[in-house]
């Protein structure tokens, strides 16, 4: 006990000697109550730091002791988190599509129709166009026909008729499906009767899909029957939709950064200091450091490499890439779609299409020898997992591939529906379960639709996820829902949307409680990130990445976490946002 007390002592005073003639750089924040987030998840009032580093975290008396010229910066009754992490979204593609057509929220294909017209009156010059070929397109996203009074997918009457001259391609709010239009199909010569793995061209009537073998490797893909009387509706999905996608000219950096700034902007007021950037190119590496160096993107990243010939080249040439504020050393797959296009892989049919069970993306094969390519780099492997079938592949190929002993943190992206058996495999390896609470209360209006029984299934069973791999991380999929870490906090621990369609909590005993879903976004986060020595909660040594709101979502009545403030962000000592 002597012992650790004198190292204590020895480790305060070194602090003070080495900070004592710098106390002009050193600020002392001060709060109503400072979260640490720490493993003991212990409290304090007063924080010290200096050159973007944490050097004290503890009392007022203690603080102002040892820093007696310290900035002294009180939030009075406010209260400091740790920097939010979203540990799943999509930021490029977010700030991208804040220069495109919203559609996100409509409720019909009219509206849709009816917010096109006025994006193309008010837009022109923002349409994406190249020299060699003048033809503007109209590119949107945020369609979900789920949202609807007629459910079923759209065809391309309606953009035809409205829009007879211009090619069109919509998302939809997963981004596993696009809505197009005969202009466009003639633009990029499609050809929808093609048949290819993983991918699905919708006719008029449901038909069989082309599946890959999820059981055994000797299994040879079915193609899918088709007849002369269909006609394509203009829905692509997974594979389809990229075929359509790859082909439309791309936005210059130009023409969308100005919104990158907004996004940033957005991101920052919601108390976000890291991202998980799930699926990069190698070409964004360079523009993300460019921005970063300049302080432009004043945003902590953990990139995930998505899964190209270009991007393991790159791995093989380059190994990992790591900066104060980028990490590149993990690669993301994709093994089934969305449950809401029908694409996410199921054991069973579909409740609302029989004879469905959704697309598998990749054969198990390549998706192994890809694991063991990466295991071999040091690199981490993240997969995009949404129904039981998936999950089960995932799961027993990890818990194949990963040594016993290995610290892996390979990373299952969404681990939406795992079966009761499937989930005790998260911690034969200490596999990673990634998943966004606002997807789980967004579908909840229509899971049951294509599950028959989501409890059953092992739906969106956060609890019991966590129950096995120890920690958990919490994102959003932005811009798939929204950017608001308060949601996610609140969708965690209620398990009710933001926006009160539901009536009672959805499958509420898989809710988490408010430690572990801020552990969830800052600690356990960070620790997915393989960070957790850096960032992810306030203690001395780490990183001065924190939030200032004006609540206690720790203690608040649930109603009062969604009126929640953000009042600062801070990234690296700085601060980056003020309300």
């Amino acid at each position: 006990m002597k012992q650790l007390i004198l190292l204590i002592s020895c480790n305060i005073l070194s602090i003070v000697s080495v900070n004592a003639q710098n106390q002009a750089d050193t600020q002392i924040y001060k709060a109503q109550i400072i979260y640490t987030a720490d493993t003991g998840f212990s409290v304090s009032t007063s924080m010290v730091v200096s050159n973007g580093v944490i050097l004290y975290v503890g009392t007022d008396k203690t603080a102002d002791s040892l820093f007696p010229k310290a900035q002294s910066i009180n939030y009075g009754n406010n209260i400091i988190y740790p920097g939010f992490i979203d540990a799943h979204c999509h930021f490029l593609a977010y700030t991208k599509g804040l220069s495109q057509a919203d559609l996100v929220g409509t409720k019909s294909e009219q509206e849709v129709i009816k917010r096109l017209k006025k994006y193309v009156k008010k837009n022109k010059a923002r349409f994406r166009t190249i020299e060699s070929n003048p033809t503007p397109w109209i590119v949107g996203r945020g369609w979900d026909q789920n949202d609807w009074e007629n459910k079923a997918f759209p065809t391309m009457d309606a953009l035809n008729k409205a829009f007879p001259n211009l090619p069109v391609c919509l998302s939809r709010i997963d981004g596993h499906a696009v809505w197009i239009n005969q202009t466009a199909i003639n633009t990029i010569q499609l050809n929808p009767d093609t048949l290819l793995e993983g991918g699905e061209f919708i006719f008029n009537q449901p038909t069989a899909t082309t599946q890959l073998p999820n059981q055994s490797s000797k299994e040879k893909p079915q193609p899918a029957e088709k007849h002369s009387s269909e006609v394509f509706t203009g829905i692509c999905i997974d594979n389809a939709a990229e075929i359509v996608k790859n082909q439309i000219p791309d936005v210059p950096f130009s023409v969308w950064k100005p919104y990158l700034k907004t996004g940033l902007k957005n991101c920052h007021s919601q108390g976000l200091t890291q991202l998980v950037e799930a699926g990069i190119q190698v070409s964004d590496i360079d523009m993300i450091q460019d921005l970063q160096s300049k302080k432009e993107l004043t945003m902590r990243i953990y990139a995930m490499l998505a899964c190209s010939e270009d991007n393991l080249s790159y791995v093989s040439r380059n190994g990992m890439t790591f900066t104060d504020m980028l990490t590149v050393r993990s690669m993301k797959f994709y093994l089934d779609g969305a449950l809401g296009s029908r694409g996410a892989l199921l054991k069973g049919d579909y409740c609302d299409q029989l004879g469905h069970k959704g697309l598998q993306l990749m054969t198990i094969p390549k998706f192994e020898m890809y694991q063991v390519y990466l295991l071999n780099k040091g690199f981490q492997v993240c997969v995009h997992a949404i129904g039981d079938s998936a999950n089960t592949i995932a799961l027993k190929t990890f818990n194949k591939n990963i040594p016993g002993g290995y610290d892996a943190r390979w990373r299952i992206e969404h681990a939406q529906i795992v079966s009761g058996k499937d989930q005790k495999l998260f911690s034969k390896r200490s596999i990673i379960p990634s998943v966004q609470p606002t997807h789980a209360t967004s579908d909840a209006a229509w899971a049951d639709s294509r599950l028959c029984n989501t409890i059953n299934k092992g739906g969106y069973a956060y609890q019991n996820l966590l129950s096995q791999s120890k920690v958990i991380a919490l994102g959003t999929d932005f811009p798939v829902e929204g950017i608001s870490a308060i949601h996610t906090f609140y969708s965690a621990t209620q398990r009710m949307d933001a926006e009160g369609e539901l009536e009672k909590p959805f499958i509420g005993e898989q809710a988490l409680s408010r430690k572990q879903a801020l552990w969830g976004m800052t600690l356990w986060a960070a620790y997915a990130n393989f960070d957790e020595t850096r960032t992810g909660s306030l203690e001395t040594g780490k990183l001065a990445d924190f939030v200032v709101l004006n609540t206690d979502i720790m203690t608040a009545e649930p109603s009062k976490i969604l009126k929640t403030k953000v009042k600062a962000t801070y990234l690296n000592g700085e601060n980056v946002y003020t309300r």
